[in-house]
């Protein structure tokens, strides 16, 4: 039942000038002058139209829920960059300080172990969500034309991740960040011709020491995050170019006419569709929603999912640090992040002195694999059943992995 008496009318809302206020909060004086100031703002800016074809683009209809690993990873980074900043401010990178520097953090920053504690679980959780999405991407062929340069792009930013996390493995300087600093610049000394050089650039000399330490920390806070960050805004252009794939389930045509089904599509299609470069049938997905709300909601809804997690997990279990690095040591066992325990019982296999040779042979045939799959796989299908020349070796591949993962747990954890 309707409040309104019999014969009232209400009177409508009364414009914002009319009301004497912007917006009915802020006052008429202010308004105005905010008003023009936005104007000449946008103007010289244009964020107005950048901010309605972010925000009501079209996104395929289906698969949704799979689109958000993407925004996720990027949430996931941020968080990084952000705890990575507060770190900063009481890491001193020096082989006598940088120890105590963290223990420092530990026990005398409010939320500061914690927030040390957020950087590892946000770098663990990093990793599951590039190896997913790039996964989802492959199993979808969303590296197919013309999206080749969205696959390399992506391929580029997991390894980069790699490294982050490696080097920054080896800022804490105790005894696990110093053998793994050992390791890791010793694996140089086997590329060819370049690599003794590399090897004595990195560590600053024939052995790890304080210039290692100074260059991983510039490595890991500044060489890697501005080509980061470079890589992650030619990933977005691209993928704000060609639009979302999503998977071959959005373009399936439905009517006895698929032909004028696909004409018409293309006809009605909204930005980024068609999708340029790409054969019809893929260049417009079926159905279509606009970005916001609907994928903005799930994509916010799983990116919170995950920062809480790793708020969660960091409060929980924080980040852990050995003793002091010593490297006169003759007990200490160095045991690889769990991301790196595939390839680390793989090398097991090697005999010792051919241990470095097959690392780089090892990640440099897989790098190349990854990198080149666009122009190796030259199928047009997308369907997965219609692709058992890529998807057998690469589900072999990865169920080699989750072996080798199994076995180097067994091995160093009597599991």
């Amino acid at each position: 039942m309707s409040d309104r008496t019999a014969g009232s009318e209400v009177p409508a809302p009364a414009e914002p000038e009319e009301r004497g206020d912007f917006i009915g909060l802020v006052p008429a004086p202010v308004a105005g002058p905010f008003r023009r100031g936005w104007a000449w703002f946008d103007d010289r800016t244009g964020i107005t139209g950048l901010l309605h074809k972010g925000l009501y683009e079209a996104v395929p209809k289906q698969g949704g829920w799979a689109y958000t690993l993407g925004s996720a990873t990027l949430v996931v980074i941020i968080v990084q960059f952000f705890t990575g900043i507060f770190l900063l401010l009481d890491y001193v990178p020096s082989v006598t300080q940088a120890y105590s520097s963290l223990l420092y953090l530990r026990t005398n920053e409010l939320f500061g172990d914690w927030i040390r504690g957020i950087h590892l679980w946000g770098a663990y959780t990093l990793m599951l969500l590039i190896g997913v999405h790039a996964l989802r991407t492959f199993i979808s062929a969303s590296y197919k034309k013309p999206r080749e340069l969205n696959w390399i792009s992506g391929v580029m930013l997991f390894f980069l991740v790699l490294a982050m996390a490696i080097t920054g493995a080896m800022l804490p300087w105790d005894q696990a960040s110093y053998w793994t600093a050992v390791v890791v610049t010793n694996i140089p000394h086997y590329l060819p011709v370049i690599g003794n050089g590399v090897r004595t650039l990195w560590r600053g000399g024939d052995f790890v020491g304080p210039i290692t330490l100074t260059r991983t920390f510039a490595l890991h806070i500044w060489v890697l995050p501005a080509l980061l960050l470079g890589l992650i805004g030619g990933h977005i252009y691209l993928l704000r170019r060609h639009g979302e794939f999503g998977s071959w389930v959005n373009y399936r045509t439905t009517t006895d006419d698929p032909a004028k089904e696909i004409a018409e599509r293309i006809r009605n299609a909204e930005p980024p569709y068609p999708t340029r470069g790409s054969e019809p049938l893929y260049s417009v997905p079926s159905e279509t929603v606009d970005f916001f709300p609907d994928q903005l909601f799930k994509d916010t809804a799983v990116s919170l999912v995950l920062v809480v997690f790793i708020f969660v997990m960091a409060l929980i279990s924080g980040a852990p640090l050995d003793g002091p690095a010593n490297a006169a040591t003759l007990t200490y066992v160095p045991t690889p992040e769990w991301f790196y325990l595939p390839l680390d019982q793989l090398l097991v296999f090697f005999p010792t002195e051919l241990v470095g040779f097959g690392v780089v042979v090892v990640v440099g045939i897989g790098a190349t694999l990854m990198l080149a799959l666009p122009f190796i796989d030259r199928n047009p299908e997308r369907h997965p059943i219609r692709r058992p020349d890529v998807l057998v070796p690469a589900f072999f591949f990865i169920g080699t992995v989750i072996y080798l993962a199994m076995l180097g747990v067994n091995r160093l954890y009597n599991l």
